[in-house]
């Protein structure tokens, strides 16, 4: 049993990692996309909200990679803003 519950922890802190990595990677490529790229995506991601809104669906909930990479980006824009 004890080693059940060992092996779910490592597979979920594995998971995080790999999904942290993943949207780092992601935010690295963000520069090299072009400005009608971003714009359309910024588009579309409105739409989505709009349509959540519209429909009074909740959005799933945040996993924990994401909500460690939201408090890692908002503690890099606050140390911006400060210089």
């Amino acid at each position: 049993m004890l080693c059940s519950s060992v092996f779910r922890a490592v597979a979920h802190c594995s998971r995080t990692l790999s999904l942290v990595v993943v949207d780092l990677v992601r935010m690295a490529s963000l520069p090299a996309r072009s400005h009608s790229a971003l714009a359309a995506e910024n588009l579309f991601l409105r739409k989505q909200l709009a349509l959540f809104q519209e429909r009074k669906i909740k959005p799933r909930r945040a996993d924990d990679s994401t909500r460690w990479m939201m408090v890692t980006l908002a503690e890099c824009s606050r140390g911006a803003r400060r210089r």
